[in-house]
């Protein structure tokens, strides 16, 4: 019961949300903050990705370059940032020369101390983290979701064999960089025997973390999962205690780690404001929640000069919420910062019906936050994938 109206809660807090598209609010920067870079291209689309991605062309990608360049110029960002991660699409479809340019246009006014990068494993050589090195990153996360090639054929992505991914973390490790492996969960077709021998051999080439996502379905992602959203739970659970034995412990609901260090972005934009650049980016600041338009619209927009995006307003509600979130996400059982009254009643609750016991996740709270973490990120109101939150969307439409 309490778990559904906690979706419920949830679920409502978010539709309240409604963007326009605009012209992009001026940037306002309150304490510390985030840079997030989205590079859409990838060379085929994976079945079970949400996000926006577009299929590689060399033309727009020299288009992307020049301009995310000059949005990065225009935004006028200044200042310290915790953390850069750039994602996708795939990233390594861009070469190092041009990974360089764009964040030597970041660091030419933002100094930062991490930056992280998702990186598809299939197209990764020795060389390319060498040079990922070279320019300063520090962390990577290899998307493996899968060592089965039965079960990644279902997705239309490419197996890469367990040696290649061993020789990766390898070398990355001996560069400096710390490297997380991605898995997935619930994968179609995907056999729980299958992702638990996953998780065995994935613990035994010791990255230094290792990520578990559960299927997520966003927007109007049509393949179905394999297991239910409580199987895909229960074999999470049991990935917990395989990597306990080769010396990992839970940094989050779904991470794993060695060490106090953690790559995880979804958890770093829970604290703090980032600014998003690229198409489909997301900022949140000020008052101001900003999804850049796709990538045509994003493109013509910097040729003609027209500084918009969608926008819609982000009361202090929403940053209780995100707040919320984050406790659940670090399992923990008290909110860091004020909240209002209804959110701290809900945590006594919590508290009380045995969820949350000496300021920890119990067991039951555990599956609790399961539930609740995939709803978020499922409910989130992502004006690209679920256009009815936009305002004016006809509108848009005419710039497409």
């Amino acid at each position: 019961m309490i778990t559904e109206k906690s979706k419920e809660m949830m679920v409502k807090s978010f539709q309240k949300t409604v963007y326009r598209y605009e012209k992009v609010p001026d940037v306002v920067i309150k304490g510390s903050f985030g840079v997030y870079l989205h590079v859409p291209f990838c060379f085929s689309k994976c079945s079970f990705c949400p996000f926006y991605k577009e299929i590689y062309n060399e033309k727009k990608k020299e288009q992307y370059i020049s301009a995310i360049i000059k949005e990065i110029e225009d935004r006028g960002l200044k200042g310290e940032a915790t953390w850069l991660y750039i994602g996708g699409g795939t990233p390594n479809t861009l070469k190092i020369p041009e990974l360089k340019k764009i964040i030597n246009k970041i660091h030419e006014n933002i100094t930062v101390s991490t930056m992280g990068i998702e990186l598809l494993p299939s197209i990764l050589d020795e060389k390319y983290l060498e040079g990922l090195h070279d320019i300063g990153f520090t962390k990577i996360s290899v998307g493996v979701e899968s060592l089965s090639a039965v079960t990644l054929s279902k997705s239309g992505r490419t197996v890469t064999k367990k040696e290649k991914i061993g020789k990766i973390i390898e070398k990355a490790q001996e560069l400096g960089l710390w490297v997380n492996v991605d898995l997935m969960i619930g994968l179609p077709e995907q056999r729980p025997s299958s992702f638990l021998h996953d998780i065995e051999q994935i613990s035994l080439l010791n990255p230094n973390q290792i990520t578990i996502y559960p299927f997520m379905q966003i927007g109007e992602l049509a393949v179905q999962p394999s297991l239910s959203d409580e199987d895909q739970f229960v074999f999470i659970e049991q990935a917990n205690e395989i990597m306990m034995k080769h010396g990992y412990s839970r940094k989050g609901i779904w991470i794993f780690a060695k060490g106090e260090e953690v790559y995880d972005s979804s958890r770093d934009e829970l604290v703090e404001d980032y600014f998003g650049f690229g198409p489909a980016a997301f900022s949140t600041y000020g008052s101001w929640k900003v999804v850049n338009p796709e990538l045509d619209i994003y493109l013509q927009n910097f040729e003609t000069n027209k500084k918009k995006a969608l926008v819609a307003l982000k009361d202090k509600s929403s940053d209780d919420w995100r707040k919320f979130a984050r406790m659940l996400y670090d399992l923990k059982g008290t909110i860091d910062g004020e909240v209002n009254c209804g959110i701290k009643f809900f945590v006594s609750v919590l508290k009380l019906m045995g969820y949350i016991k000496n300021n920890t996740m119990s067991k039951k709270g555990i599956m609790f936050t399961h539930k609740i973490t995939k709803t978020v990120v499922e409910t989130l109101p992502y004006p690209l994938q679920n256009t009815h939150y936009v305002e004016n969307y006809e509108e848009y439409l005419e710039n497409k």
